[in-house]
């Protein structure tokens, strides 16, 4: 009897190693499985982060480049600020010059009238278009034909229309061309007086200094002589105004330009 109720107990403790074994691996099994599902979620929140980290850089390289963009703009517009200034100051100075122009060839001497007393005044107000003006419209074609004639009166005729840019080009090619030419102290001149009312100072007193220095002889020398003092004056530079006057003065005595001369001296004196 003893035996027989030995066996639910003994088949009991044969069985539950097994039962145990079992459920350990179902435990195992479902462990595995959520650690499977958590690599997962990490995995999916460790690609979130690097693409939130790439963005962030790639908008901070966004924000920088859009600020060095806007300090560009702010540049450009400073530099066009400037140039605008420039340009409306240069316009302004053609405007005067071309009005000045208009007026002396709709006057006659009435601006070299002007020009006359601006200058008794002590006021240094110089028209250098209307100064060309008068000149040009006051010259006729030279008596004596020249090498290259007709190139030069070309270039002459564009700068009696006004048309002083070509008038230079126009000037500056038959010198090159005719060197040799009796009309180059004329066309040197006349480069010189174009060039002033373009605003080319120094090319302005250049081309008319050739004419002093290496046609001192030409009727066009102290004419030109005049003109260097009166663009000296223009920019300021009285004390080289007053030793050309005085040259001319001393190398062409008793003519008009040497009345001039000294009626421009009495002038500078009086305006100190």
């Amino acid at each position: 009897m003893k035996r027989w109720h030995l066996y639910p107990v003994l088949s009991l403790l044969c069985l539950s190693p097994f039962a145990q074994a079992e459920s350990t691996g179902e435990k195992v099994l479902q462990l595995q499985q959520q650690m499977a599902v958590m690599q997962g979620e990490l995995s999916s929140l460790v690609a979130v982060q690097q693409a939130n980290k790439g963005s962030q850089s790639a908008l901070a390289d966004l924000l920088g480049r859009t600020q060095h963009l806007e300090q560009e703009v702010r540049d450009l517009r400073g530099e066009l600020d400037t140039k605008t200034h420039a340009l409306q100051t240069q316009q302004q100075s053609t405007a005067a010059q071309v009005q000045a122009l208009t007026a002396q060839l709709t006057g006659g001497t009435a601006a070299t009238a002007s020009t006359s007393s601006a200058l008794g005044s002590g006021v240094a107000i110089i028209s250098p278009a209307a100064a060309v003006a008068s000149a040009a419209s006051n010259t006729s074609a030279p008596a004596v034909q020249g090498l290259g004639q007709a190139d030069y009166q070309r270039a002459f005729d564009l700068l009696r229309q006004g048309k002083y840019g070509s008038a230079v080009t126009g000037l500056q090619g038959f010198i090159q061309k005719y060197p040799q030419s009796s009309l180059v102290p004329d066309a040197y001149y006349w480069l010189g007086q174009a060039q002033y009312v373009l605003g080319q100072n120094d090319a302005a007193l250049k081309s008319l200094h050739v004419v002093e220095a290496q046609f001192s002889q030409s009727s066009k020398a102290p004419e030109a002589m005049l003109r260097m003092a009166e663009i000296y004056q223009a920019i300021g530079q009285s004390g080289k105004a007053r030793t050309v006057l005085s040259k001319i003065i001393s190398q062409y005595p008793s003519t008009p330009s040497a009345q001039k001369a000294e009626a421009q001296l009495q002038a500078l004196s009086a305006g100190k």
